[in-house]
Formats: C-alpha cells, structure tokens, sequence
C-alpha cells in the first residue's frame, strides 16, 4: 500500500488527541503502589515526548485550527493530571497545587478576555519555558518522594541538571549559538540540585513546588498587566466577572478536598479509619474538562462566537454549589457516603456541558466558520 508523499501516515491532531487520551492512565498509574508510579512515570514521560512530535508534523505539514488549539490544552490537562494526585498522596501541599491552577484558569479567563476585546496575544518564551518547567517538576518532586536513598537521589538531581547543559555546551562548539533555555536550566536545576544536597528529598520537593509556582506566576504576569489597557470600554464585564469567579473558586474547592481526601486515605491505610476514601478521580477529571472549555472558549472568542455569561454562570456556579457542600461534608465527616455522590454530580455537569459546547460549535473548532451559528451582538464586548 501506497501513501501519498503530501500526507503524513500519522497527523498533528491525531498525536495530540491520542496523548490527552492517554493521561488518564498516568493518573491512575500513580495510585497503584510504587511499582505503580515507577511505571508512570516512564508512561508520563513518552506521553510528555510526543508533544515534541505533534509540534514537528505541525511545522512540517502545517497547522489546523483544532490543533493549534488542542495542543496548549493537552498541555495544561497534562499537569492538572500530574499535579492534582499530588496533592492526595501527600507529596506537596494543597495550597501550593491549589495557586498553580488559580494562576492557569485566571490567565485562560484573562485570554478569552482579550480575544473578545479583537486582542490576540502571543505566547511568551517565559511560557513555553514554564510548561516544560512545569512537566520536568513533577518527574523531580515524584523521585524525590520514590526513591529512599538520599546519596542516589543526589546523583539523579546532578546528572538532569549537568546533561542538558553538556549538550548546551556541544551544541554552542558546534553551531556557535546559545541555546536561551540552557542558560535558565542552568540556574534554576543548579539551585535545586544545591537545595537537594543540602536540605534532602522532603524539603526539596515543597521547594521545587514553589519555584514551579513562581515561574508559573511570572510568565501569567503579562497576560493580566494589560487587563487594564484594552481597547474599547476596557471595563470588566459579567463575561470577565463570572470567569474569574470560577478561576479562584473552583481551583480553591478542589484542592481542599483533596487534602481531606489525604487524609482519610492515609487513615484508612494506617488503621485509623473503617471506610475506605471517596475516589477523588471525579473531581480530577472535571477540573481537567474545565480546562479544555475554557481552552475552547479562546477560540470562539476570537472568532465571535462565545456564547452569554449565562451559561457559564449556570455550570460555574451549580460546580461552586456541589464541590462546596461536599467539602462542607467532609470537613465534619470526611467518611460521609454524600461525598461522593456531590462529587459524581459535579463532574456529570462538566461533562455534560463540555459534550453541548463542543456539538453546538463543532464548526467553529473544525474551521467552518460558515456554518457557525450566529451571536447577538449583545455577548461581545463594547
């Protein structure tokens, strides 16, 4: 069987829906024991590779709308998928997690914002940097919690901090050019390995937490300091309001309950407990969907097509309602079977509306504007 030269036997889209099909059963991987995670995270890391792929047969082959749009949101699931687990097995706290994803829905309200404003923004270097920052943190913090000899440990942080900077080094004798994100590995996994040696794995993970969320923070800097200059009236408005309401609301409610899903699971493991915990997937898969909405809210703001505040309040607000009284629950009984059930509800809702933005948009995100359905004027801002 023949292939035509002009098409790739494997596409951009194709690898990008295949990796966010895949995470899933990292995140599972991580509660399987440590056999479990050792297998995840190799599993996580050639998931995380391919992104190198799908962005090579995007340049080669060119870009499609879809993809363009699905490939930050592959992204940004990927570390929900990572970085939330963490919080339940107790490898970093909840308030560290819980500000890495206010930071990330704030700054995706922030786009949607713009774009309604006929504003597009540019992804920053500082970005790019940070979602690979953010992806080679979570291998650190994992290795730092798995392997129990501190000397070994030592070893591993050096030699991912010394390699990337020997092929730096090669790469600059033989093509008499820097590589910028070398220069920022050098400083920043040198300081790590430093705090490692220093402090040991526990301490040095916390630490690798707050560094992910500082660079995290300072590259979503640029996205918010313009809020105030954008054309127009400029002036926030319910579309801004509701968004944002979300982005600090929901991020807040799901990392506490995952600390007190914590800690009833560490109960019941030790003997302290009679009931095993409530799963917490649920809420892990729907802060996941919400981040490829409002992923998928950029595209039809740019393109005039978003829909009223409304809707969004309706779902926002009925997740704020559920997650919040199912950690009202668990607060004074973190045992209780109504958790779960609160749980369940939340994430049927996102799926649902997920299912409903992405059907009644289909031609949008497959770029037909043609059959786009027609907004009121009303749902841009003026």
């Amino acid at each position: 069987m023949t292939h035509s030269p002009g098409k790739p036997l494997l596409t951009a889209n194709q690898v990008t829906f295949a990796r966010l099909a895949l995470l899933p059963i990292g995140s599972w991987l991580l509660y399987q024991g440590v056999r479990g995670q050792w297998v995840a995270l190799v599993f996580m890391t050639i998931v995380g590779c391919t992104d190198f792929v799908d962005g090579w047969l995007a340049r080669k082959y060119g870009p499609t709308v879809l993809g363009g749009l699905m490939d930050p949101i592959a992204d940004k699931v990927f570390v929900a998928v990572t970085f939330l687990p963490m919080i339940d097995l107790g490898w970093l706290p909840g308030y560290i997690v819980g500000l890495l994803f206010v930071r990330e829905f704030v700054v995706t309200a922030a786009r949607t914002a713009y774009e309604r404003r006929k504003v597009s923004l540019k992804t920053s270097y500082l970005a790019k940097v940070k979602t690979w920052f953010q992806m080679c943190a979570g291998a650190l913090i994992f290795l730092y919690r798995t392997v129990q000899d501190p000397r070994a440990m030592d070893i591993v942080v050096i030699a991912i901090w010394a390699l990337p900077v020997l092929g730096g080094v090669v790469q600059y004798a033989i093509k008499r050019r820097v590589w910028r994100g070398i220069v920022v590995w050098f400083f920043a996994w040198g300081a790590l390995a430093a705090a490692t040696i220093a402090f040991g794995g526990v301490w040095a993970s916390i630490g690798v937490g707050w560094a992910v969320l500082a660079i995290t923070f300072a590259s979503g800097g640029a996205y918010l300091v313009g809020m105030k200059d954008l054309p127009g009236t400029g002036r926030v408005d319910l579309h801004d309001v509701v968004r944002l309401f979300g982005s600090f609301t929901l991020p807040a409610l799901v990392a506490a309950l995952l600390v007190k899903h914590h800690a009833l699971r560490e109960a019941f493991l030790t003997g302290h407990a009679s009931a095993p915990a409530w799963p917490a997937w649920p809420i892990i898969t729907a802060i996941s969907i919400e981040f490829a909405i409002g992923g998928l809210d950029n595209l039809l703001a740019h393109n005039k097509q978003l829909p009223g505040w409304p809707g969004w309040l309706a779902r926002v607000g009925a997740q704020a309602v559920l997650l919040g009284a199912a950690l009202a629950i668990a607060v004074r009984d973190p045992a209780s079977p109504l958790v779960q059930p609160l749980t369940m509800a939340t994430l049927a809702i996102t799926l649902t509306s997920a299912a409903i933005v992405f059907y009644r948009n289909r031609a949008v995100y497959l770029g037909d504007l043609e059959k786009a359905p027609t907004r009121p004027a009303a749902d841009s801002a003026r």
